[in-house]
């Protein structure tokens, strides 16, 4: 009788802890979504930079040079016409900028040219190279 008592216990206990796993993996599982889902938002909210920034510059009446002149400017610098872009984005470089009117439209440019990488950034507004790197 004490046999079959302690069987019981053990039988209750292994399923007690398979049903610890089960919520784990549920609180896993829910914890990935979360993640995934912020992620998402996250991005979202960094590819907007790009929408407030012509916005902002629409209001204060200043003509943003576009991604197509800023893609011709980086070729020039390369000094070739077969630049692969990796990414482009428009950005607010307002903490660099001397005068301190907090807005400064800067594209930020990495490409491949010439079997190297490069980081180019080039002022959305004059056109000029601000920085040109060529990564090691």
């Amino acid at each position: 009788m004490i046999l079959t008592y302690s069987r019981d216990i053990n039988l209750k206990l292994s399923r007690t802890n398979e049903e610890k796993r089960y919520i784990m993996s549920k609180k896993f599982f829910a914890a990935i979504i979360f993640a995934l889902v912020l992620g998402i938002f996250a991005g979202a909210a960094f590819a907007d930079d790009d929408y407030y920034i012509r916005e902002e510059a629409g209001r204060r009446n200043i003509h943003l040079i576009s991604i197509e002149q800023a893609r011709s400017i980086a070729s020039q610098r390369l000094h070739s016409n077969n630049v692969r872009f990796k990414e482009i984005e428009l950005d607010n470089e307002a903490d660099d900028y001397p005068n301190g009117t907090n807005f400064r439209p800067v594209y930020q440019i990495e490409c491949y040219a010439n079997g190297q990488e490069y980081d180019i950034d080039i002022d959305a507004v004059t056109g000029e190279v601000l920085k040109f790197k060529r990564d090691d």
